[in-house]
């Protein structure tokens, strides 16, 4: 799967005006919206700006739009199955062995989106039927949302190149490709168990961590995607901490836009040019991004900070490890016995 690049300052020096602006506008916009997830359009549009390498063109604009269809289809899907839990749970692991095979093997960035929807949908529905409505409505107006303000933002801040960015990817090469697809799938059923277990939406972060650890090719990847993201997520609730510290001592609306706005800013233009990788800028803005919108709902702050860091990193440190001690029993070449003499 390809790997999120550094960016060329003199291919696309808006690039971090155009995606703090784009997260700002997704806060400012998501209640008059009727957003109810407000953290959705903040990561979705950090997610699609960020990921911009090259010119923008027409694949990109529809990009967001996919999400409204993929929520609606797969929120049918779901309240439809929930009362067969067996049914259910078997069409929701396949969707997430889909999305581990296009990660795998093609090296899709697609194979991302075939896992986190379904996941976040299918956790929604065995919580309650108010809360897949509301995930399903958020992920929708989110989708839609963003792709007006993706156009926008790219006609008035765009990229200096007119070159086309072409993923380069590097698909995954073995023998026993069933065999490898079944070992995946075989960590991340469990994790996804365990969240319809608890019912707890709060969770989602767990198969989300485990899939970007699962999608990497081979052990040498997975460490760096694990590293990447477990710094990230610590870097991130200690910025989360300092924007909610500032948000306490002034409540008002206008400043939180605009410290979200800020520290967007801050870690793209770190992609430029900074000392880590362009993954942990992003997914540290993400985990900032995501903490602070969620302290605004029922839960306490502190709460939310702890638990995310846990969880991703236990997420991420299970799947690297189970993952590695099942390729040892299963894929390790067998060694042939030697004969006496």
């Amino acid at each position: 799967m390809e790997q999120l690049t550094k960016v060329d300052r003199r291919q696309d020096p808006n690039f971090a005006v155009r995606t703090a602006l784009g997260v700002g506008l997704a806060v400012v916009l998501a209640e008059p919206m009727g957003v109810s997830v407000p953290m959705l359009p903040a990561a979705f549009a950090l997610a699609l700006l960020s990921g911009q390498r090259g010119a923008f063109d027409l694949k990109r604009a529809a990009l967001p739009l996919i999400i409204p269809v993929l929520a609606w289809i797969i929120s049918w899907l779901a309240a439809a199955t929930v009362g067969e839990p067996l049914l259910f749970t078997a069409m929701f692991i396949a969707f997430s062995a889909l999305g581990l095979a296009l990660m795998v093997f093609r090296g899709s960035l697609g194979g991302v989106i075939v896992i986190l929807i379904p996941a976040v949908l299918s956790i929604a529905a065995v919580t309650s039927d108010q809360m897949l409505i509301a995930m399903r409505d958020s992920m929708a107006m989110s989708g839609a949302m963003l792709a007006v303000i993706i156009i926008v933002l790219n006609l008035i801040f765009p990229p200096r190149t007119t070159h086309i960015h072409v993923p380069l990817t590097d698909p995954h090469q073995t023998d026993r490709p069933l065999l490898d697809l079944a070992l995946r799938t075989a960590i991340f059923a469990p994790v996804l168990l365990y969240c319809y277990a608890t019912a707890d939406t709060n969770l989602i972060i767990m198969p989300v961590m485990v899939a970007y650890v699962l999608g990497q090719t081979d052990h040498t990847m997975r460490r760096r995607e694990a590293v990447a993201r477990i710094s990230a997520t610590l870097i991130g609730a200690a910025v989360a901490i300092v924007v909610l510290l500032a948000y306490r001592f002034m409540p008002h609306w206008p400043m939180l836009v605009a410290a979200m706005t800020l520290m967007t800013l801050y870690f793209t233009a770190r992609m430029f040019d900074g000392a880590r990788s362009a993954v942990t800028y992003q997914f540290a803005c993400s985990v900032t991004a995501i903490i602070v919108m969620s302290s605004f709902t029922n839960r306490d702050a502190f709460e939310v900070i702890i638990q995310r860091v846990v969880l991703s990193t236990t997420a991420a440190v299970i799947a690297i490890c189970l993952l590695a001690l099942l390729e040892t029993l299963f894929l390790a070449p067998r060694r042939k016995a030697v004969p006496a003499a």
